[in-house]
């Protein structure tokens, strides 16, 4: 394998899988750590890839650039804090609680806690979700009619939207992309964005879920306004003075 050949196979890989290590490239590719380290300065400096530089080896910046990995490389990112954000989350469903999912790995981290409550009615825009939710008998699902976004899971498209709007909840989560302190909620897709702007019209309450890698960050498209959102969960790490400005517009945030 020449060189352009394994700078153009690490570059896939981002694409597909959201992240890569020089210990896996290593093995993967037969060559020496200190090669792969040197192809991932190349990469990070040199290509137009939204890229950050961590230790160990690269993560694909999914805020810049509009570019977005996998679900399945979405799960592995920031693994610790959606964990932390779904439990925090738990605590403000009741047993007999209707709620609605949004789509994306901080609410499927949601759905595999709601074991521990009884009686619920959940709407959901996610397969990931419907299908981890489908094994548990105490709980009601309703999985929205609609189009499948390939690779993500998600339910999108006008006929989603209408089916949404059959439905009024206690309580929706909500999920981002990017959360900007000025510009608001938004999504790094146009896929996702008219199913949840529903969903924020669709129960009494709105908790955002979203973790603090997107703070501080602009998608592609606006989803709806802070001040929108009545509780905001995150992980500690965002910038302090984003954090104080986002508390003048969202009534509770959170971080965990």
């Amino acid at each position: 394998m020449t060189r352009a050949e394994r700078l153009a196979r690490i570059v896939e890989k981002l694409r597909i899988e959201g992240s890569v290590s020089v210990k896996n490239l290593s093995k993967e590719m037969n060559v020496s750590e200190p090669t792969i380290r040197r192809d991932l300065v190349e990469i990070a400096e040199n290509l137009e890839l939204p890229v950050i530089r961590v230790h160990g080896g690269l993560i694909l910046d999914v805020q810049k650039g509009g570019i977005e990995p996998l679900f399945e490389a979405k799960l592995s990112l920031m693994k610790e804090q959606k964990q932390r954000i779904a439990q925090k989350a738990l605590e403000f469903i009741e047993d007999g609680d209707s709620i609605i999912l949004d789509s994306g790995t901080t609410a499927l981290f949601l759905a595999k806690l709601l074991y521990k409550k009884k009686g619920l009615k959940v709407i959901t825009v996610d397969i990931k979700v419907a299908h981890e939710l489908s094994m548990l008998q105490d709980i009601d699902v309703y999985i929205v009619a609609g189009q499948i976004r390939n690779g993500f899971y998600t339910i999108g498209s006008a006929l989603a939207e209408a089916s949404l709007r059959q439905f009024y909840a206690d309580k929706a989560f909500l999920t981002a992309d990017a959360i900007d302190p000025q510009l608001g909620v938004m999504n790094s897709s146009m896929f996702e964005v008219g199913v949840k702007r529903t969903i924020t019209e669709c129960a009494k309450m709105v908790i955002l879920i979203a973790d603090h890698s997107k703070i501080g960050k602009r998608g592609l498209v606006k989803v709806c306004e802070l001040s929108d959102v009545d509780v905001f969960i995150t992980s500690k790490g965002a910038d302090p003075q984003i954090i104080e400005t986002m508390n003048r517009s969202v009534p509770n945030l959170i971080e965990v």
